[in-house]
């Protein structure tokens, strides 16, 4: 066994001295005598051949003498390396590049062939390639691209670039490569039929270049699609290929030059560039329910949540807290100094919530986070392992650094002691002239935790516009969050004053009937949530049906505890999971409403005018579907009670009524009672059981 050597000796001479022999000796040996012969200094290296003929003699003798180790006193007297060397020659060819111009001029008019007449003119040099060809490059010179900024230079076609027939590599792959790759195959081949059917047809009509496609520029429409369809269409992205393969399948050679016409590829060949920014499908279809908005507002008390207290357990307030409740909360944040964990990055800091001494209203330096919630990858078949988390704003998997930085730390107050210790909850008073009204909040953070900042609120199911006014909130602003409020410190600083001149309830087309059309003036605003919340209570009686999506977020914005409300993600659960799991507002709009819905982006945000009617139709189309079967059962409109009240009437009144239906996966035991109809005004009263509603979600 060989050990390596230390350099515990190296410092004491070998006792040996030039009688050592050993190949690692520990000890150290004297450096080279200076009047040995060293290798740049050749006069003293000559030696006469009889000498060096004996000298040669003389080591075939002796043993071979051993590699003897340099030691320098000074670091100073130490030969640079090769490396060294190398590196020093790269950088000075850096900084001092040569002109590259003349150079080529006179390479020009050395080597051209061409006559001498061509030397003389005034326009433009001579190409630099008639100089150049055919000389090799040397390993000194600099090669740079010619300068084609003069006026007789002609800058050349670029050649488009072969696409192959890959699929393009994505942080997060749904399916595998392989599987990726015979989809497309398949897509690829679709294509290529439709186009080569109308390369067929071109022959006896005339069409466009721009629809004729080459090969390579289908291979890139299809290396595209399934690229799109992988990221955006991820956890089910075997049904959606297969289906627009189908569907390619069976398409016509009018229905693909349609298509053609709206893809940017073909867009920019004809000149036609598509609106951006609109974010909304060709045609939306509108909600038809087949109701008058009145038999409407009579078949949706039966999606009220009867009962609130089970959700209390999901963030909803079903009673405002008391008032020792709210200042047990106080006295807690006071004792603890006001140090909250941030709701981005989860560091700990403390915030002041009137600005300290220093003017600071947190500590800690500024906070990187990621904008966008973590995201499970789907799963396949092929895995066997867990899949790690990533972040869809960077791609970046949950742990690493953020990749956007604010400048404070925000919190949000989770409990609703905490919130009512900031501004009291209060319950919905009576009102004279109440309707069904859908409303969208924004929030904003600031230094006493999440408040509204905007609150829209629209009439049910007509979608006119009610209210939309900015609010001012109680704290200092920290973020308006404006990457999702759609509230951006200019629309604070131009609002004015809001003033209900005119008579709100007097609507009857809506302001804005097109979502995505802003009026070019500012939103007015009020002074306080308080303010924001009394003009919503203009609207609204405790027996009157407010609409929203994840509801409790809003009626805890504006501390409000409603007790006839309706959320979509109720009337839309999760599929699997259930509460707390819920179906995003944009993905219900996409499904149920073809409608595409917070498209502005981060410059953008999300505009609660829109939120609020798309979320008001997607209760239409639930109502669509509880009159469906209602209507199959014998229920129908007419007058109910003694007192001429129009309403929805049961087909058989006061009694008991039993009935077994098949559908979906199992059998639902219907059972009603007391069925008195349920009028326009609510005062009616029908009872449908959870087992009825749960069927028909």
């Amino acid at each position: 066994m060989v050990f390596s050597t230390t350099t515990l000796f190296k410092g004491i001479p070998c006792p040996e001295g030039e009688k050592c022999r050993l190949t690692n000796c520990i000890f150290a040996h004297d450096l080279r005598k200076k009047d040995e012969v060293q290798p740049d200094a050749p006069a003293h290296a000559r030696e006469e051949p009889t000498q060096k003929t004996a000298a040669a003699s003389k080591e075939q003798d002796e043993p071979p003498s051993k590699r003897r180790r340099v030691i320098y006193d000074k670091p100073e007297e130490k030969p640079p390396s090769r490396a060294d060397q190398i590196r020093d020659q790269l950088a000075e060819i850096k900084s001092h590049k040569p002109s590259v111009a003349p150079q080529n001029v006179e390479k020009t008019s050395n080597g051209a062939k061409a006559s001498p007449a061509s030397l003389t003119r005034t326009v433009s040099p001579p190409a630099k390639t008639n100089g150049t060809a055919g000389k090799p490059a040397s390993a000194n010179s600099v090669v740079t691209k010619p300068m084609l900024n003069d006026a007789g230079s002609v800058r050349p076609k670029p050649m488009p670039q072969k696409v192959s027939l890959n699929p393009r590599l994505i942080a997060n792959d749904p399916v595998g490569h392989a599987s990726r790759t015979r989809y497309l195959k398949l897509l690829h081949e679709m294509m290529a039929n439709l186009n080569k059917a109308v390369h067929e047809r071109a022959k006896t009509v005339q069409f466009k270049d721009a629809l004729l496609l080459s090969e390579n520029e289908v291979v890139l429409l299809a290396v595209e699609e399934e690229e799109k369809i992988a990221t955006v269409n991820g956890k089910v992205y075997a049904n959606v290929i297969k289906n627009r393969i189908g569907a390619y399948k069976k398409m016509t050679n009018d229905s693909w030059i349609e298509h053609l016409k709206s893809l940017p590829l073909v867009q920019s060949k004809l000149g036609t560039v598509q609106k951006q920014g609109s974010g909304q499908p060709d045609r939306a279809k509108p909600v038809e329910t087949g109701l008058k908005p009145e038999e409407e507002l009579a078949i949706l008390p039966h999606l009220v949540v009867k009962d609130q207290t089970p959700l209390a357990q999901f963030d909803y307030v079903p009673t405002p807290p008391t008032a020792e409740q709210a200042a047990e909360a106080a006295a807690a944040v006071e004792a603890s100094k006001n140090y909250e964990v941030c709701e981005r990055c989860s560091a700990r800091f403390q915030i002041f919530p009137h600005r300290n001494d220093e003017g600071q209203v947190t500590t800690n330096g500024p906070c990187r986070h990621h904008p966008l919630r973590k995201a499970y990858p789907q799963r396949t078949k092929a895995d066997t392992g867990p899949k790690e988390p990533y972040h869809p704003c960077c791609q970046a998997l949950v742990g690493n650094l953020g990749c956007t930085e604010t400048e404070h730390h925000v919190f949000k107050a989770s409990t609703p002691a905490r919130m009512a210790a900031v501004l009291p909850f209060i319950s919905t008073p009576e009102n004279d002239q109440p309707r069904a009204i859908a409303f969208d909040c924004e929030m904003g953070y600031t230094t006493l935790g999440m408040e509204v900042i905007r609150v829209t609120a629209v009439v049910w199911p007509t979608g006119e516009e009610l209210l939309d006014i900015l609010v001012r909130p109680l704290g200092i602003v920290l973020d308006l969050n404006s990457r999702f409020s759609g509230v951006f410190p200019e629309d604070i600083t131009n609002a004015i004053l809001y003033s209900p001149t005119t008579d709100q309830n007097d609507h009857t087309t809506p302001q804005n009937p097109d979502p995505n059309l802003s009026s070019p003036q500012p939103l007015p605003i009020v002074p306080s949530p308080q303010e924001a919340r009394t003009h919503l209570l203009t609207y609204l009686t405790p027996s009157t049906p407010l609409i929203g999506h994840a509801i409790e977020n809003d009626l805890s914005a504006i501390r409000l505890c409603h007790p006839t409300i309706i959320d979509t993600v109720l009337c839309f659960p999760h599929p699997r999971r259930g509460l707390p799991m819920r179906l995003g507002l944009r993905h219900l709009a996409e499904k149920f409403l073809q409608r595409a819905i917070q498209q502005g982006g981060p410059g953008r945000g999300h505009d609660s005018l829109e939120d609020a009617r798309a979320t008001g139709d997607l209760v239409r189309v639930k109502v669509r579907e509880v009159w469906r079967r209602l209507r199959a059962e014998g229920w129908g409109f007419g007058v109910v009670g003694e007192g001429g009240e129009w309403g929805l009437v049961g087909p058989e009144k006061g009694r008991r009524k039993r009935r077994r239906e098949s559908g979906g996966g199992g059998v639902g035991e219907l059972e009603e009672e007391g069925v008195g109809g349920a009028g326009v005004g609510g005062l009616g009263e029908h009872r449908l059981t959870e087992a009825y509603l749960e069927d028909g979600k």
